[in-house]
């Protein structure tokens, strides 16, 4: 059984500046590592997570109007930019419903990606839209029941911190 934790570390504020938030959640059986760029990854670390399997979460520019069209759109032209290049030999995009969790909009897509190595990793990427804040959520793995187990372990937590609204 996977034990989630919640961490909200911290909200500050800066007098008449807007918010700056501090997320951090511990994830059982997951290493996690914060790059410049803002990105979280999560590694697999145990076997509960299978191993291969990657995770990760990042802020986006919070746009509450964009559709499930133009998200599946927007990843259908980056799987055709990138499919046949020198590392990619093929890339599918596939599934992409939209659901809501306790008030946030959650739009994803499965992707099918054949690597020159001869590897296919198996991902779902999504976009997470609050009342005022939007993160990206990615789970990537060789086996796709596994993407899926991970990306809904990770969905939940990140639906409760994208559901919180800004004071």
């Amino acid at each position: 059984m996977k034990a989630v934790i919640v961490l909200l570390a911290t909200v500050l504020f800066a007098p008449a500046a807007a918010a700056q938030e501090t997320v951090a959640l511990a994830i059982e059986g997951w290493r996690s590592e914060t790059r410049r760029d803002g990105v979280v990854y999560y590694r697999c670390a145990s076997r509960i997570c299978a191993t291969g399997s990657a995770v990760s979460y990042k802020r986006q520019p919070h746009r509450p109007t964009v559709t499930l069209a133009e998200f599946e759109s927007h990843h259908r032209g980056l799987a055709e930019r990138y499919k046949g290049t020198e590392r990619m030999r093929d890339v599918r995009i596939a599934n992409a419903p939209q659901r809501t969790i306790s008030g946030v909009r959650v739009l994803q897509v499965s992707r099918e990606v054949d690597w020159a190595s001869g590897n296919t990793v198996f991902s779902i990427e999504a976009r997470l839209i609050g009342k005022d804040k939007s993160f990206s959520l990615v789970s990537d793995s060789p086996r796709a029941e596994w993407t899926a187990n991970n990306f809904e372990g990770f969905l939940r937590p990140l639906v409760d911190i994208a559901g919180i609204a800004g004071r």
